[in-house]
């Protein structure tokens, strides 16, 4: 079973740097954003969803560690009120050595517990629609769509 710490200020800077810039060409690929100005962008939505970092009241930032004491990913999560309380996961990931072992579910499995001791009623989050991978983790994880976003070219 992973193990879920606070990011130290050196995990976190790594992992900002790396999601920051993730989102930024997710979005990008999505076609939500063009490329000019989306890394900026990302940095900007970052900052005003945490001006405090990892400091910031409400999110918890936590790095996932197996039974050998290794870093294998990284969450970040808050707790909402969404006329209920809900915990939403921002971010999720898995260190790129670290993919195909589970680890993901096991991410999941822990957040979830943090859900329920934090008196969340349900675990919320985003993922892209191109994100086939990551659907179906969560989908065997028990998530379902609750909202989807669809989007056309208006030139097409």
């Amino acid at each position: 079973m992973l193990r879920l710490a606070p990011m130290t200020e050196a995990e976190f800077e790594e992992y900002e740097r790396g999601s920051v810039a993730g989102y930024a060409e997710s979005k990008v690929r999505a076609g939500a954003w063009r490329p000019e100005g989306a890394l900026e962008r990302a940095r900007a939505e970052h900052a005003r969803l945490v001006p405090e970092g990892p400091r910031t009241p409400g999110h918890f930032f936590r790095s996932a560690f197996n039974e050998r004491g290794e870093r294998v990913g990284e969450v970040w999560y808050a707790l909402r009120d969404e006329g209920r309380p809900v915990l939403f996961i921002f971010w999720l990931g898995v260190r790129e050595a670290y993919r195909r072992r589970g680890h993901a579910t096991e991410l999941l499995h822990a957040v979830s517990a943090e859900a329920r001791r934090l008196g969340a009623d349900q675990v919320v989050l985003h993922v892209f629609g191109d994100n086939a991978t990551a659907i179906s983790v969560y989908q065997k994880a028990g998530f379902r769509t609750t909202d989807l976003i669809m989007a056309r070219d208006a030139r097409a």
